[in-house]
């Protein structure tokens, strides 16, 4: 299974948004972004998922990649093919489309191919599987799903959800939201997703990169 640790930038800053909203749970962290970039490498992990929160923080792409050796993700307010050419020849390797650019999906993945990934935002689930259905139908094959009820409460991931995502799509599923335990990881193995992306668990030192990856790792 990929792991895949995640930074989320804000006005400069690496953050961690709790249900994907601005609330008293929302943390700042005080190290400059580039530097968990940094660390991330030097424990491991072959790609690293950054969301641009706001859309500001193209500039810090030849950042990251200086301090990054693996495949970079990349993903917030990306709704132009244009603005999809100037991430890839920057740096980025992978770029992650939400919703709000559906518009854009047939032509980016004709032209991107595979460096294409959609992203669902999962606030109501019942259709979450059939949006998946639906992306490996227009030709993608990896699909990013974010439980934005799980997002960084630490709690637990929603591996009925994801099962049922891998199950009836067939799609390399990466999972996304409450994951701070090592069973956590398991359960998401087992119910077949491809891969799972951490955040805040990573930043405040309740899991380890180096150690989940050498426990789960790449497949």
């Amino acid at each position: 299974m990929h792991i895949i640790p995640n930074i989320f930038l804000q006005n400069g800053n690496a953050v961690s948004l709790y249900k994907g909203s601005e609330n008293d749970q929302k943390k700042v962290y005080d190290r400059a972004p580039e530097t968990y970039a940094k660390w991330f490498d030097a424990e491991g992990m072959e790609a690293l998922f950054i969301v641009d929160l706001n859309g500001t923080e193209q500039a810090r792409l030849p950042l990251f990649r200086k301090a990054f050796s693996g495949e970079i993700w990349w993903a917030g307010q990306v709704r132009s093919m244009e603005t999809i050419r100037n991430l890839l020849n920057g740096g980025a390797n992978r770029i992650v489309l939400g919703h709000s650019a559906e518009n854009i999906f047939k032509d980016a993945l004709a032209e991107f191919g595979e460096k294409i990934i959609p992203g669902i935002q999962a606030y109501f689930y019942d259709d979450v599987p059939a949006l998946c259905e639906k992306y490996v139908a227009m030709g993608f094959k990896d699909i990013l799903v974010k439980d934005m009820n799980a997002e960084g409460t630490l709690f637990n991931p929603n591996y009925d959800l994801m099962e049922k995502c891998v199950y009836f799509s067939g799609a390399n599923i990466y999972a996304s939201g409450g994951v701070s335990d090592e069973y956590h990881l398991t359960l998401l193995k087992k119910a077949g997703v491809k891969g799972a992306v951490i955040g805040r668990a990573f930043y405040e030192n309740i899991l380890s990169p180096s150690t989940i990856k050498n426990h789960f790792g790449r497949e």
